[in-house]
């Protein structure tokens, strides 16, 4: 019997370990999400912010600019992450980089509308070269993504819209061609 027990021990003590390669329920979670916005075209940047004192775990969500368009860049940052200083864009968000088109109807309505559906962890919006990228926590699953992503596709669209068309086309941030060394 305590042959038996110590077999048991033994074999129970070498499995243990499979049990931290099992994804956790968020990790889990964040895949399915990050695979689904992928599969749309979108990009995930696991790089730092650009918010000095930025939380950890934050990702960037991002969707690449045509590149004939030139596209305002713009920073909007949660009021939490905000200076007071800094003029209020919509309720909840404002400019960190005012966008050329900050006073523009359209632009005013589709923030207003994206920023409404955004969830609590969501850090900041950033138009930049390479795109338009949610910065966030990605604290939900991909069925509660739903409502936000149509947003961010509208206001990605009328951001394209209201761009205009550059006469140069110019390679996406990242893909330039490497120079070779002298």
């Amino acid at each position: 019997m305590t042959t038996a027990l110590i077999i048991i021990f033994v074999v129970l003590a070498m499995l243990s370990p499979l049990t931290w390669l099992r994804p956790s329920k968020r990790e889990t979670r964040t895949s399915l999400v990050r695979k689904a916005v992928i599969a749309d075209g979108m990009r995930v940047d696991l790089k730092a912010p650009p918010l000095s004192d930025a939380p950890k775990g934050i990702v960037g969500y991002r969707r690449p600019w045509p590149t004939e368009r030139d596209v305002t860049p713009f920073i909007l940052v949660q009021d939490e992450w905000a200076s007071d200083a800094l003029r209020e864009a919509v309720p909840g968000y404002r400019w960190r980089e005012e966008s050329r088109l900050a006073d523009d109807p359209d632009v005013a309505a589709a923030l207003q509308r994206f920023t409404r559906t955004l969830p609590e962890d969501a850090l900041m919006l950033e138009s930049s070269l390479s795109g338009l990228t949610l910065w966030w926590g990605e604290s939900l699953d991909v069925e509660s993504c739903h409502d936000w992503r149509r947003e961010f596709e509208a206001l990605h669209a009328l951001l394209i819209d209201k761009a205009p068309i550059s006469h140069k086309r110019r390679p996406l941030v990242g893909t330039e061609p490497k120079m070779p060394d002298a």
